[in-house]
């Protein structure tokens, strides 16, 4: 685990109109309002999706936080993945593969192959995944509208900010989300010394230690099969030959990498820029359907119910979450201050996803298959919906008057993206803190789970993967 402690303080003249007037029309279809409605294919992005395209609030809509009647606040517990970012290092080299193969391979007497081939690759693999400026805006935003919808437990005056604590992944994004998080908090309440920040990967990148899922998925050649069968099924068959088409090459020109590749140059390209790309020409509503599935196969097989270890491994977050409520609870039986009024904790959509798998959420009656494509089109599992950019996971602790015993007086608010979400147990938007602390307390007793991660045998890989497959 790593620990750091810190405060925040061109063409031809005769061809310059028509492509004057191409960009205009690109520009004058995106949305101004940034909600992603400019793309014809962002709500398809997965989790790269943006995420004013899904929130539920924001400055422009009717405030999502409705306390219960007769309830104050007394803790708020967040989890919250990082803002908008620049594509990784490990996908720049992919985009610029496919740059390349217009421009060497593809057939130039064509009008969108001149369009690509003039597009001028800026992607840098020292880019590598970091904040943008609007994942920043992003966090400070978000930090704002939770000020405001919680001043109890945010807006705390300068020299009670120590109690606001904050945990984040190492990864510079997350890191700088923190840190744009706290300066939202500090713009909301006036100037002050923000909160105390820790770096905690044990905590918010499980995955990198939990030797058990490390085995038997991670490090498993075969975990993802279904995502491997999907690539080779007749779905992307289409897909490749429709795209080989538009290029004027053929189809054995083109891999799967070079198309997921390309789809992540249309989609950089919005939600980084605000353009609706000539790379989105490439692709029709059904490809980028094809392509969502795609990726939701990963983070089903990978991150969520695709094996048991996928959500079990983020049990030590979710355990943590239920600590500090706890606490809560007791300081203020015993009417003492309140240590934390608020913990927020940033990490990755890798997470997001395995805590509300744990927790039982966005779970279909059918897994997710290679061969069930056009059954699963109304899935609930939609991983660009339940994680996009920014997205977090808010649970909102309160005391509540009138209570007739100690079960009904402490009630327990969820949100994620700003949208209240129903307790799994119930269908409840409100429910008493006892009722799901006993739903869950077969997840949140620590000595069952001191070996939920332990080293895998051959025996147990094999065990596992008959009985999630």
């Amino acid at each position: 685990m790593s620990t750091v402690w810190g405060k925040a303080a061109s063409r031809g003249l005769g061809r310059r109109p028509l492509l004057v007037l191409w960009a205009c029309l690109r520009l004058c279809s995106t949305s101004t309002d940034g909600r992603g409605g400019g793309s014809p294919w962002a709500e398809h992005y997965g989790t790269k999706s943006r995420y004013r395209a899904v929130e539920g609030g924001g400055e422009d809509g009717p405030s999502p936080w409705r306390p219960p009647a007769r309830c104050v606040q007394l803790h708020l517990s967040g989890l919250i993945r990082h803002g908008t970012r620049y594509p990784t290092s490990k996908n720049v080299p992919r985009m610029a593969e496919a740059h390349r193969l217009v421009k060497e391979r593809a057939d130039t007497g064509l009008g969108l192959v001149r369009d690509l081939a003039a597009w001028r690759m800026w992607y840098d693999g020292r880019m590598d995944g970091r904040l943008h400026h609007l994942g920043a805006s992003e966090m400070a935003a978000l930090a704002e509208r939770l000020s405001a919808g919680f001043p109890r437990l945010l807006r705390l005056r300068s020299r009670e900010t120590e109690r606001l604590q904050f945990f984040t992944s190492s990864k510079h994004r997350c890191v700088n989300s923190t840190l744009s998080f706290i300066r939202g908090l500090d713009g909301a309440s006036g100037p002050g010394p923000g909160g105390r920040w820790q770096v905690d990967d044990g905590l918010l990148r499980f995955y990198d230690t939990c030797q058990k899922f490390i085995r038997q998925v991670e490090n498993n050649d075969t975990a993802l099969y279904q995502v491997d069968k999907f690539k080779q099924g007749p779905e992307m068959g289409r897909v490749v030959g429709k795209m080989a088409k538009k290029l004027g090459v053929s189809p054995d020109a083109i891999s799967v990498d070079v198309v997921e590749a390309t789809f992540y140059l249309c989609t950089y390209e919005f939600i980084l820029k605000g353009i609706v790309s000539p790379w989105c020409d490439l692709f029709d509503k059904k490809d980028a359907e094809v392509l969502e599935y795609l990726g939701d196969l990963k983070q089903y097989w990978k991150r969520s119910y695709g094996y048991k270890i996928n959500g079990l491994s983020s049990h030590k977050l979710f355990q943590n979450i239920f600590q500090y409520m706890d606490q809560t609870i007791e300081e203020n039986e015993r009417n003492q201050t309140i240590s934390h009024p608020a913990v927020l904790r940033f990490g990755h959509a890798e997470t997001l996803l395995p805590v509300l798998t744990l927790m039982g959420y966005f779970q279909d009656e059918r897994p997710l298959l290679a061969s069930n494509f056009e059954e699963q089109r109304n899935r609930k599992f939609r991983s660009g919906r339940i994680s996009p950019l920014a997205a977090n996971l808010i649970l909102v602790l309160y005391q509540c008057h009138e209570a007739q015993s100690l079960g009904e007086k402490y009630k327990l608010q969820l949100f994620l993206n700003e949208r209240p979400l129903p307790f799994p147990q119930s269908g409840k938007l409100v429910s008493d803190y006892d009722e799901v602390k006993n739903h869950y307390q077969h997840l949140i007793d620590t000595l069952k789970f001191s070996n939920v991660c332990e080293f895998a045998s051959r025996e147990e890989l094999d065990s596992a993967q008959r009985d999630d497959l």
